[in-house]
């Protein structure tokens, strides 16, 4: 597959170009919600990153959920933020984190100095300024060089590894062909492919990377009481036809393409360099979403069978199936129907640059399903595998 679409993006203070230009607005307590919520519901252009999550947390748990509450506002596709916090000196910490990674204007407020009447009010003129401001940012002319691209599954069955992934890891070649960054994740559904990936390592450090993250993987599972090799954990999977999570994880990959592998990356880290990345990372739709969002990507490909209605606060996440029977079922949440290469005689690369050219006019604008039904699923601290 070749051809060059052209795109366009806004540039932040960052010097980075988004595909949007969200103003976030970002609780950080669980006790912020509603004040968050209230201020992006009166102020047009806003986005709510609200979650059930407070200052109780501790150890990785507190970690991740810093990494992605920041890593959300460092998102391309974020022009400036208002932070909610709920009371003063957490809030604080926040914004001083933030001061050194980033030069988008952050402005915040405390919701304990007055209560959550006093915060929506305060937060609403901060908010409305911010939103004026990002709506008089324009378009610029970009390459595919400045994406960086997600890529997830969910709701496997058998056409997704015949039809939906590998038609969306052609897209992700042509993405890389053309100079952009991709992530893919997952690293329970990479387990028992383990030696088809590490071939296309760049190096062999990172082949051994790729082996220790499945190992570590497998031997978090044994700890639960849960040996995943020769099973399938997910019901909607076995319903689907896929028997065991090695023939899951042999179709799974197949969303990735047939790059060479740079790194693997940790959750939610950013990609030092182009090309295509694996994160180490739950497989929950909703984790990754969250993770790939904090990694800086603009855009995410979710390969689905069953269909999934889940998108994110900031970043469009296109879905693609293969199986007709969804399409028809989830028509009001599928963006792209490649069942045409089982029933049609489609091929890969057709449909591969079917998914691309969507992905080029989503760039440039135009809207996915789970943003025109406000599917903004955050949630920042993975769980399970």
């Amino acid at each position: 597959m070749s051809g060059k679409s052209e795109i366009s993006g806004y540039m932040n203070a960052d010097g980075k170009f988004g595909i949007r230009k969200h103003v976030a607005v970002v609780s950080l307590s669980v006790f912020s919600n509603v004040a968050t919520q209230s201020i992006s519901n009166l102020v047009d252009g806003t986005v709510p990153l609200i979650h059930p999550h407070g200052r109780a947390e501790i150890g990785m748990n507190k970690k991740n959920l810093e990494t992605n509450l920041i890593g959300q506002i460092l998102n391309p596709n974020v022009q400036s933020a208002l932070v909610v916090g709920y009371e003063q000196k957490t809030t604080e910490k926040y914004l001083t984190t933030l001061s050194t990674l980033t030069k988008k204007r952050v402005e915040s407020l405390v919701v304990l100095e007055g209560g959550s009447i006093s915060a929506i009010a305060e937060g609403t003129r901060k908010a409305m300024e911010l939103s004026i401001e990002a709506s008089e940012v324009r378009r610029e002319t970009i390459g595919f060089e400045d994406i960086t691209l997600g890529i997830k599954c969910g709701s496997t069955d058998a056409t997704s590894g015949i039809a939906s992934n590998p038609a969306v890891g052609s897209a992700v070649d042509t993405v890389i062909n053309l100079g952009g960054t991709a992530i893919f994740s997952e690293t329970t559904e990479l387990m028992g492919a383990e030696q088809v990936l590490t071939k296309r390592a760049v190096n062999d450090t990172v082949a051994k990377k790729i082996y220790e993250i499945v190992k570590q993987n497998e031997m978090f599972a044994k700890q639960q009481g849960v040996d995943l090799l020769g099973i399938n954990p997910v019901p909607d999977n076995i319903e689907g036809g896929i028997s065991t999570i090695e023939e899951k994880s042999l179709g799974a990959i197949l969303k990735g393409g047939t790059s060479t592998i740079m790194d693997v990356l940790k959750y939610g880290e950013h990609p030092p360099a182009k090309g295509l990345y694996i994160m180490d990372s739950p497989s929950a739709a909703q984790e990754v979403l969250t993770a790939l969002t904090s990694a800086g990507c603009q855009a995410i490909f979710f390969s689905t069978g069953l269909g999934n209605p889940s998108g994110t606060p900031l970043v469009p996440v296109i879905k693609v199936t293969g199986n007709m029977k969804t399409v028809k079922k989830m028509r009001d949440h599928i963006d792209v129907d490649v069942s045409d290469i089982i029933s049609n005689n489609l091929s890969y690369n057709e449909a591969g640059k079917k998914v691309f050219d969507h992905l080029a006019a989503v760039i440039n604008g135009g809207k996915t399903r789970a943003e025109v039904l406000k599917h903004r699923e955050f949630s920042p601290i993975p769980v399970g595998l």
